[in-house]
């Protein structure tokens, strides 16, 4: 086996219908040679011409690599989805990160395989050219493929619970499996044929439909279920189920970890459980069943689910099932014919999306895995207990969710957390029982000069990162939006904010409402939303904060930063955004005897911060620093760093220690970090 170091060049195989591309950026998994396991490819397209390669072929791709292995980053931020774990999940251990990437050609002779990836090309393909609607709907059910805009067109889909529906599982399966074993029927096979014939559909639908760990079951059981009628073995549902797990724990045992997975046997076997119960509730019990997984994973669920899915279950197979097919046959005759198709569908999805902005999402939390087991547990129970003790269970499991949802809503700590959103600023200050919540910046991306095929799909990273890890505390409402100034990488996720969560108060320095392009980020806000300007010498009620700079109205500039500090946990605390010196040094003057025992160091880290004169006065005992992992600007700078060790500051730097949280009660605390753990009591 080739050693996992130093500069590796290797020739492999690029699937188009696998590969992601984003602008110049291209991922892909593949197995090269001399490597026991398959890997996770990064490169960066060198032109428009490669882009159109993979995103257009439908063809494998044989490519050189040089580069080097690297392990994969682990999530840096408490609750953030974990890239790491989810590729060991699926014995995927490492990454190659690839220095240059050179086109060879297509291979001189197609396997099995590849004719299964090169159907599935050509059909995603063939999709593309379909109404928007209908493309979406079609890939999605057909072969599993989402495009990048998938959520963007589909968050009634989502917020609804209604994910496993495209992602491609048992109903999929049969619905599939019942077409070829009619056609099977018409052409007068045996049974032995048949069966023969649905295992190998089985194996190749499982390929053509992106082979994910969560369609693993579904596959295993249809043919445990076809052997199981073709030799009369006897076997029940629950025998079949059994097996396939058994099988999948033998294949692949910490898939099991995966939402998807999980999602996949908890409601085949809820199906098992309750098919003596009416299909009203058997609806019920299998959207109770989901709940536990769904708030474990993406801790908010929407009330209206349960009404949706007991109305759309059975609507999409007997209905847009059908149409789908129909609209992608059409399409091969006509594509006029599609059009009404692709009405009936948009209707259809507007119906979802308007559905759900309607009051009812729930911002649960995340329950502890002990409290997710429970609430399955008492949940499957109510399918074997006799009528009498049904109504126990349903108190029991009731008081589980309202105690969960009490403890996770109205925490006896506080917190102050510097979130890890690589380069840029983004503060939480949490009071006990979320009295107050505070946000001091949301971070964001600065956008450098490229070109259009360059760029791909923007997304806000706070949706991953901080707002995820608000939701996962049971945070919704953000009480003060404290933006410092308006650079992107402070401001630049506002919009995400602003459309995921509600917003009491959005705070900024004095004069930036005069800021076109700042104004521009908050343009979508609430109406409910109130936008207030400060200077040092206002003092703002309800927020946990005193402020200290500016004093005179600008832009919004660095030199314009709000400066806020605040008492917590028996620590003072001082947030600078990106001041720089000379503002540092009028700070201090305008305020003498200004102190902090936790200081925000300014701009990241740079030089053009942290005035030696500016910290001995401050006289900090601790240093945060929050700057991304080998950014091109060297933050935070060596001199900056000397003069935070000349005066004994300890510092937590977010490329080190990523999220950086300080848990406290009354006047006592201690620090946690992401990367490194507990770091003691203060």
């Amino acid at each position: 086996m080739t050693p996992l170091t130093g500069q590796k060049t290797y020739e492999v195989k690029i699937y188009p219908d696998v590969a992601k591309v984003n602008g110049a950026s291209l991922s892909f998994i593949a197995h090269p040679e001399g490597v026991k396991q398959k890997m996770v490819f990064y490169a960066r397209l060198r032109d428009k011409g490669q882009q159109r390669q993979v995103v257009d072929g439908d063809q494998p791709i044989r490519v050189k690599v040089t580069g080097k292995f690297s392990d994969f980053l682990p999530a840096t931020n408490i609750n953030q989805f974990d890239m790491e774990k989810y590729y060991h999940h699926q014995k995927i251990q490492n990454c190659f990160v690839a220095e240059s990437l050179s086109f060879i050609g297509v291979p001189n002779r197609f396997s099995m395989i590849d004719r299964i990836h090169m159907l599935r090309s050509k059909f995603n393909q063939y999709c593309g050219h379909l109404p928007k609607t209908l493309s979406l709907y079609a890939t999605g059910l057909i072969s599993g493929y989402r495009p990048n805009n998938f959520f963007d067109e589909m968050t009634g889909v989502k917020k609804l619970g209604l994910l496993h529906i495209f992602s491609i599982s048992g109903m999929h399966v049969a619905y599939f499996l019942s077409i070829v074993d009619q056609l099977m029927v018409w052409m007068g096979l045996s049974k032995l044929k048949k069966a023969v014939i649905s295992i190998v559909f089985l194996g190749g639908y499982f390929i053509f439909s992106g082979g994910s760990p969560g369609l693993l079951r579904a596959v295993i059981m249809a043919i445990i279920g076809i052997i199981n009628r073709l030799f009369k073995l006897g076997f029940s549902q629950l025998d079949v189920w059994s097996g396939s797990l058994i099988i999948n724990l033998l294949i692949l045992p910490e898939a099991m970890f995966l939402m998807g997975v999980q999602l996949s046997y908890g409601l085949s076997l809820g199906l098992i459980a309750s098919e003596k119960l009416s299909y009203f509730k058997q609806t019920i019990l299998l959207n109770l069943l989901t709940v536990p997984i769904l708030l474990f994973h993406i801790y908010e669920w929407h009330f209206l689910s349960v009404a949706v899915n007991l109305i759309v279950l059975p609507f999409f197979g007997k209905v847009i099932f059908p149409a789908v097919i129909i609209g992608v046959i059409c399409g091969l005759l006509a594509m006029g014919l599609t059009i009404p198709i692709d009405a009936f569908l948009q209707v259809f999805n507007d119906g979802l999306n308007a559905i759900s902005k309607l009051p009812g999402m729930i911002v649960f939390g995340k329950p502890t895995l002990l409290v997710v087991i429970i609430m399955l547990i008492l949940t499957i129970l109510l399918t074997l207990v006799d009528k009498r003790s049904v109504k126990g269970i349903v108190i029991l499991l009731s008081t589980v969710y309202l105690a969960t949802f009490a403890w996770i809503h109205f925490p006896l700590h506080g917190e102050v957390t510097m979130f890890d959103i690589g380069q840029g600023d983004s503060f939480l200050i949490r009071e006990p029982f979320n009295r107050t919540v505070t946000m001091i910046d949301t971070g964001g991306k600065v956008q450098f000069n490229s070109e259009p095929w360059q760029k791909g799909t923007q997304d806000y990273q706070a949706k991953r990162l901080s707002i995820n890890y608000l939701k996962s505390i049971g945070i919704s409402k953000i009480d003060n939006m404290c933006v410092s100034h308006q650079d992107a990488d402070h401001c630049g996720d506002l919009p995400a904010f602003i459309e995921e969560m509600k917003i009491d108060r959005i705070i900024i320095p004095l004069g930036m409402d005069k800021n076109p392009g700042f104004m521009e980020r908050i343009s979508g806000r609430s109406h409910n939303t109130k936008l207030l300007c400060v200077n040092d010498e206002m003092r703002v009620a309800n927020l946990p904060a005193q402020i200290y700079h500016p004093y005179l109205a600008g832009k919004g500039e660095n030199h314009d930063s709000m400066v806020l500090g605040a008492n917590k946990g028996g620590l003072s605390w001082l947030f600078t955004g990106d001041l720089d010196r000379p503002g540092e040094l009028d700070t201090i003057a305008r305020h003498p005897g200004l102190s902090a025992d936790v200081l925000k160091v300014g701009h990241h880290g740079s030089k053009t911060s942290s005035d030696p004169q500016f910290v001995s006065a401050v006289k900090p005992k601790i240093a945060l620093i929050s700057a991304g992992r080998n950014n091109r600007y060297g933050h935070p700078n060596d001199e900056t760093l000397v003069t935070l060790k000349q005066h004994n500051v300890k510092i937590f730097n977010t490329q080190k220690h990523g999220m950086v949280r300080y848990i406290y009660r009354n006047n006592t605390g201690h620090f946690e970090t992401a990367l490194d753990g507990h770091e003691g009591n203060v």
